[in-house]
């Protein structure tokens, strides 16, 4: 690559520093290569070194000025995205821009958690403030369930008592309102959880002479209920129903006579009779006397977990040595009284006292009183008895039958609810025919109510012992029979939780069936639908009672 001087343009040889024409210094290579020149007046040629145009006499001179000046600008762009200290330097105030918006995000939002943090403490100590002074307000009232539900945060909202409709007159006078007492009997009782669902407790009739009635109770309830809640500590236990199995023997003078109850049917694993006490009714002379007069005085023994309270409380507030030790032999022997097998000396009954009341009926006509008798739904006609306590008011719903005054449901204006959703006993079988064979063979499908399960369990209760026979029976009976079990449940709970329970519970129907009766798997299919095909309202114990059902369906 040739060389020229800046100056007047005259070679220069390689390692020539200065030029031998004019005495310029070399300029230091700027690794550009050299470029002709041209005139800018007519375009020709112009020799190296060459000042003038030979042509029209143009100064080469200040051309090349121009041509400099125009070069150096052309350059600009290409060296400014490359090169130029001025776009270097602009990034970086842009990058520490950025840093300073992330700081004071990061700031805000600590600021905002902090915020956050304070307000929950500010809650939380508001909402344990406002449990305190409920487990306070029930103490001072002797309220351990009201304790217990405000200690635990699951208080339930109060329930409306039930809006049943009057019963017409005929109602009353039907044989088909007649429920007798006898052995077989069997009372389905049912109460609520509003958060777990409803629980049933089954009261069996499995003794009569003309002295006694003996009753077999299998009680269940969610679990954590009562006392077992607050003593429990979150324990496994506490998560497992509370079941109750015991017995109670009712005297037939007490039935005809008697103006007292008691606040419990019985302890667990215990046989008990409490002579001058009615049980699961009233007796025929408290019924008459609301009839005739619109009243009756009766006495009504203490909850037993109320009592249990107040003897607490007098233990906690005895002052000196006499009263203090009195005080805990008392809450001794009742926590032993309570106590599953327990019991002091030889005490029939817990040692709860006695609360005179009145009761007066509601109203001077009936009202219909919706139940499942022997799977089929119907009315029967109830007195409304208002119960006036000293510190609060309910209601108890009474068959209106001379013979068999049955409370059928009880209701408290606190919002307590519980009633009798279905009722059983056994007919002869030559007397009738096999309603589950003739459902099947006429409709193809049988709807099952009297097979029971343990709370929110797949698990069957011993009760159903007698149905399963019943459904073995049919298919020995007809061999050629297939059937699809269908589990059904109602609405309390979710979607997917009550659908995975009713196809446990119709599984768990057919094992029992093939398993225990010998009934070859092949003849069942099962299905679950959950909450999906409801045959009632959801809204209320006996439509909820009606939707957990099992059908049967001939395939």
């Amino acid at each position: 690559m040739s060389t020229v001087c800046v100056k007047c343009g005259s070679p220069l040889a390689e390692g020539q520093s200065f030029c031998t024409t004019c005495g310029t210094r070399r300029a230091e290579s700027s690794g550009a290569e050299y470029s002709p020149r041209f005139c800018t007046g007519c375009g020709t040629p112009l020799p190296s070194g060459a000042k003038f145009c030979e042509k029209c006499g143009a100064s080469a001179v200040a051309q090349e000025s121009t041509n400099a000046s125009s070069a150096s600008s052309a350059a600009a762009p290409r060296l400014q995205g490359v090169h130029s200290p001025a776009p270097a330097t602009a990034p970086a105030a842009k990058s520490g821009g950025k840093f300073l918006k992330f700081v004071m995000i990061a700031v805000a939002l600590c600021m905002l958690l902090l915020l956050l943090v304070m307000g929950s403490c500010a809650y939380i100590a508001y909402r344990a403030k406002q449990r305190i002074e409920k487990v306070q307000q029930a103490y001072k009232s002797d309220d351990l369930a009201g304790m217990v539900g405000a200690a635990t945060g699951q208080t339930s909202k109060p329930q409306p008592l039930p809006a049943w409709k009057p019963a017409p007159a005929e109602l009353v006078s039907s044989p088909s309102s007649k429920i007798p007492l006898r052995k077989s009997l069997r009372l389905v009782h049912a109460g609520t959880d509003e958060l777990r669902g409803d629980f049933e407790s089954i009261f069996v009739i499995d003794n009569v002479t003309d002295q006694l009635v003996h009753i077999r109770a299998s009680q269940q309830f969610p679990p954590g209920q009562g006392i077992e809640r607050l003593l429990s500590g979150g324990t496994n236990d506490a998560q497992k129903p509370r079941k109750i199995e015991c017995g109670r023997t009712v005297f037939v003078a007490d039935i005809e006579n008697s103006s007292e109850t008691d606040g419990y049917m019985c302890r667990e694993g215990r046989d008990e009779k409490h002579p001058g006490t009615t049980a699961m009714s009233l007796s025929r002379k408290t019924l008459n006397e609301l009839k005739t007069t619109g009243q009756s005085e009766f006495t009504y023994h203490e909850d037993p977990l109320k009592a249990l309270l107040k003897s607490f409380k007098t233990a906690m507030a005895s002052d000196s040595k006499d009263s203090s030790d009195a005080a805990s032999q008392d809450l001794m022997k009742k926590v032993m009284n309570f106590a599953p097998g327990g019991g002091i000396g030889n005490d029939p009954a817990m040692d709860t006292p006695p609360l005179k009341c009145t009761l007066r009926r509601n109203g001077n006509s009936d009202v219909a009183f919706p139940v499942l008798v022997n799977d089929q739904p119907v009315e029967l006609p109830v007195i409304d008895v208002v119960v006036s306590l000293p510190d609060k008011e309910g209601h108890l719903y009474v068959l209106d039958d001379p013979d068999n005054p049955l409370v059928l449901a009880g209701a408290s204006t606190e919002g307590g609810h519980e009633q009798v959703i279905k009722i059983y006993w056994d007919t002869p079988k030559d007397s009738a025919p096999n309603q589950l064979e003739h459902e099947l063979e006429k409709n193809g499908r049988a709807k099952i109510y009297d097979l029971y399960f343990d709370f929110a369990s797949a698990t069957l209760r011993p009760e159903s012992d007698k149905v399963l026979t019943e459904i073995a029976q049919v298919m020995r009976d007809h061999p050629d029979w297939k059937l699809s079990v269908e589990g059904n449940t109602d609405n309390i709970g979710g979607d997917a939780s009550n659908l995975d329970l009713s196809k446990r519970r119709s599984a768990a129907v057919v094992h029992a069936l093939v398993a225990d009766y010998d009934i070859p798997a092949s003849r069942f299919t099962t299905a679950g639908f959950g909450a999906s095909r409801p045959v009632d309202t959801n809204e209320t114990l006996e439509g909820r009672a009606r939707n957990r059902r099992v059908e049967l369906v001939r395939q």
